[in-house]
C-alpha cells in the first residue's frame, strides 16, 4: 500500500501542468523605452533578452543575447497589443529591469500618464528602474553592450543599483510615481546618455565649470569624456516640475543632492589646489544628516549646516607646510558651500520649484495642515534665501585620524 501511494505521488509531481508555459515559450522584455512618435503617437521600444544569451557558439563567438522591436501606437496598452501580433512567443514583462523615457518626450509631453500606465499594467513590477535618456531609447539600448557582465539584464542591474544604493526614491518606478503626485514642487530622475568624445569636447570648451581644472566636473551623461566606442553612462539628474522635464543636473550637483538627503554619501574628488597648478585627491564621506533650519516668514530663510569627513588619497606635491593643509581645507569648505548655494539658487530661479523637497522640513513650523496650505510654500519658495555652511574635517596626509594633536 505504501508503495502504491508513493507511485501515485510521483506520477502527480511528474505529470506537469497544462497552464504553465515553458521558459523557451516566452519572450522576456528586459527594457522598455518610450519616445515621441509621429502624428501624436507614442514610440515604444522593447528590448528582449533570451535565456541562452551571453554564451558562446561552437565557433567561439558570443551569441546575440538581445533583440529590439519598436512599435508606434496611441498608448502603451495598444503598443503591447500590437507587439503580441508579430511575436511568436508569449510576451513576459515580469523580468523587466528598466523603463527609459526620452528627454524629448519628457520635455514636450511629460511622463506622469505613462508612469501611471506602467504602475497599473499587470506584469510590470514597482521595483523597475526608471530614468530619462538624453538620446532616443533605441540608441541607448544599442549602446548597452556588456563587457564584464554576461547577461544584459545584469548589466542594467549593476548600472542602476548604484542609484538605488544612494537613494531609492531616485531609482524605482513606484517611488517616482508617487513623487510626481506631490504638488509642493518637483522631483528628479536618474539621467543616462550615450557618451560621445566630440560632444564632450564641445561641452568642456563651452562651459568653464565643466573643464577638468575645476573642482566641480559637472558633466551630464552624454558629456562624460570617454573617447572610444559610445556606451551608456549614468551621470546627473533630470529635473521635473509638475509633469514635465525642465532641466538637468550634472555630476557635482547630483553629489550635493546626495549630501543634502544623507544617502550614505561617499565620493572621490580631484581638486586643483589654488595657486599651485597641482591636484589633490580627496575622499569625502558623510556620517550625519545635514542640519536644515527653515524660518517660514514672508520670505523663507533656509540655513543648512553640512559636516563631512575627508581623507587625502594623493597630493601631487602640492603641500609643504601645515599652513598649506589648512588653506586647502578652507578652500574645500568655501567651494562646497558655494556649489551648494548655486544649486539651491538654480532650483529657485531656473526651475522655479522645490525639487529637493526642503518643504518637508518647513511643515513642522505649522500647527495644522491647512495652515501649511495657506502659507503657499510653492510660490514663496521662488523668493527663498539660502545660507550654507560646510565643514570638512580633513585628516592630515599621513596622520592618524585620532592622533593626540587632532583631539
Amino acid at each position: 500500500m505504501k508503495k502504491l501511494v508513493l507511485c501515485l505521488a510521483a506520477a502527480l509531481l511528474l505529470g506537469g501542468c497544462g497552464t504553465v508555459a515553458e521558459i523557451n515559450d516566452k519572450a522576456y522584455v528586459i527594457a522598455v523605452g518610450l519616445d515621441e512618435g509621429d502624428n501624436g503617437l507614442l514610440k515604444v521600444t522593447y528590448m528582449f533578452a533570451y535565456p541562452s544569451g551571453g554564451g558562446e557558439e561552437a565557433g567561439g563567438e558570443k551569441t546575440d543575447e538581445k533583440d529590439m522591436v519598436t512599435v508606434e501606437a496611441p498608448s502603451l496598452y495598444s503598443a503591447m497589443r500590437l507587439l503580441d501580433t508579430f511575436k511568436s512567443k508569449r510576451i513576459d514583462t515580469n523580468h523587466t529591469k528598466l523603463v527609459a523615457f526620452s528627454q524629448k518626450l519628457a520635455e514636450k509631453r511629460g511622463i506622469f500618464s505613462y508612469m501611471a500606465d506602467l504602475v497599473n499594467t499587470r506584469g510590470f513590477r514597482p521595483s523597475i528602474y526608471v530614468c530619462v535618456s538624453q538620446q532616443e531609447p533605441d540608441e541607448l539600448f544599442k549602446s548597452m553592450e556588456p563587457k564584464q557582465d554576461v547577461y544584459i539584464e545584469k548589466f542594467i542591474e549593476h548600472l542602476f543599483s548604484k542609484v538605488a544604493s544612494s537613494g531609492t526614491s531616485r531609482a524605482y518606478l513606484y517611488n517616482n510615481y508617487f513623487s510626481a503626485m506631490v504638488d509642493e514642487g518637483g522631483y528628479i530622475l536618474p539621467l543616462v546618455g550615450v557618451t560621445d568624445g566630440d560632444r564632450a569636447k564641445t561641452a568642456a570648451e563651452g562651459y568653464p565649470y565643466k573643464r577638468p581644472d575645476d573642482f566641480a566636473l559637472n558633466y551630464t551623461a552624454e558629456e562624460v569624456p570617454l573617447y572610444g566606442k559610445g556606451s551608456a553612462a549614468l551621470c546627473g539628474c533630470a529635473v521635473f516640475v509638475g509633469n514635465k522635464m525642465v532641466g538637468t543636473m550634472g555630476l557635482m550637483e547630483r553629489s550635493i543632492v546626495e549630501i543634502l538627503e544623507k544617502n550614505m554619501f561617499f565620493g572621490q574628488f580631484c581638486a586643483l589646489v589654488p595657486g599651485t597648478g597641482k591636484y589633490a585627491n580627496v575622499a569625502l564621506s558623510q556620517n550625519s544628516r545635514p542640519v536644515i533650519k527653515i524660518k517660514s516668514g514672508d520670505v523663507p530663510e533656509i540655513d543648512i549646516d553640512i559636516e563631512l569627513r575627508g581623507e587625502y588619497t594623493g597630493i601631487d606635491g602640492a603641500f609643504h607646510t601645515r599652513e598649506d593643509y589648512g588653506n586647502f581645507v578652507d578652500y574645500l569648505n568655501r567651494t562646497f558651500s558655494q556649489k551648494t548655494e548655486e544649486l539651491l539658487e538654480r532650483t529657485r530661479t531656473e526651475f522655479g520649484a522645490d525639487v529637493l523637497g526642503l518643504g518637508d522640513r518647513a511643515k513642522i513650523n505649522f500647527l495644522t495642515y491647512q495652515d501649511w496650505r495657506d502659507y503657499d510654500w510653492k510660490s514663496r519658495y521662488k523668493n527663498a534665501v539660502f545660507k550654507v555652511r560646510v565643514n570638512v574635517d580633513m585628516n592630515d596626509f599621513g596622520e592618524l585620524r585620532f592622533s593626540p594633536e587632532k583631539r
